[in-house]
């Protein structure tokens, strides 16, 4: 169980997804969104929700998966088709809002689920697209109930990887550390998985990498992507010089890449002398890179 370093208490996941939620059953929930402007609105349609039920010591009891079906007149953009790949076909005949939410209360009632652990901004875009929806009492009042025992435990969890650092690690972040690899689904179901496992290897304290330095990593790079002015699409700048050459060297034989903004600088100077970008991945991408 990981542990603040400060007073020993114990933080974390052991309070927001395990073992300490007065003993209750929870679960794992992601979702799939069709976000979009629509008619000088916006619109937030849950398209796809995953949820795995697990006990207190998270040994999975249940789970469930649903499509959801698209309302009239919205269509998928063919970039969620490309990454979640639903397309509007397969959602034009899956099952109604009302009928996967029933689906989804029964399961949390049975299991008497305490606790609904989400990552990220699920809890804001069921809330959206609730609140746009007519529904019918009691299936309203019920739905609210559900989306009201939702907890956002990316802060927390995030934290107490990163030793305080980093409050926003991303799914694929995690599952970096965890030794999971960086690529996320974009299944509902698969996700819901991800975090779940994430969890648990975060409690036994089995991560393959260290939080912290993953922290630091995301803090540079971003600084870094900050501070570059070139890119691919700036082949115009491009030059043949000597004196930028020599300019380069200097900068390098200084030191000048172990700071994010001269780095950066530099970047781009390698850029303007023809020695092609540099991309610097993500946390993710460079582990898995590695």
């Amino acid at each position: 169980m990981a542990t603040s370093k400060n007073n020993g208490k114990i933080k974390g996941p052991s309070q927001t997804a395990p073992l300490g939620y007065k003993g209750k059953n929870q679960a794992f929930l992601d979702a799939e969104y069709l976000s979009a402007r629509y008619k000088k609105s916006s619109i937030e349609d849950v398209i796809s929700v995953g949820m795995i039920i697990t006990t207190p010591q998270h040994e999975e009891l249940d789970r469930f998966y649903s499509t959801v079906r698209l309302r009239i007149g919205h269509r998928l953009p063919p970039l969620i088709t490309e990454l979640t790949g639903l397309t509007n076909e397969e959602l034009e005949t899956a099952p109604e809002y009302e009928e996967v939410m029933s689906q989804l209360l029964n399961i949390v009632r049975k299991y008497q689920v305490g606790k609904i652990c989400v990552w990220g901004g699920d809890k804001n875009s069921f809330q959206r697209d609730y609140d746009s929806r007519d529904l019918e009492k009691p299936l309203k009042r019920s739905v609210a109930k559900f989306i009201s025992t939702f907890e956002n435990i990316q802060k927390e969890v995030s934290l107490d990887l990163t030793g305080g650092l980093d409050a926003n690690l991303s799914l694929a972040d995690m599952k970096t550390i965890c030794g999971l690899g960086g690529h996320v689904s974009h299944n509902a179901l698969s996700d819901a998985e991800d975090m779940l496992e994430c969890i648990r290897i975060i409690e036994q304290e089995k991560m393959k990498y260290d939080g912290v330095k993953a922290a630091e990593y995301k803090k540079f790079r971003g600084e870094y992507v900050k501070n570059r002015s070139f890119d691919d699409e700036d082949a115009e700048v491009i030059l043949e010089s000597e004196l930028g050459e020599r300019f380069l060297q200097e900068l390098l034989s200084k030191g000048f890449e172990d700071n994010p903004k001269t780095k950066a600088f530099v970047d781009d100077l390698r850029f303007i002398l023809g020695k092609g970008n540099v991309y610097m991945g993500t946390f993710a991408e460079m582990m898995v890179e590695k």
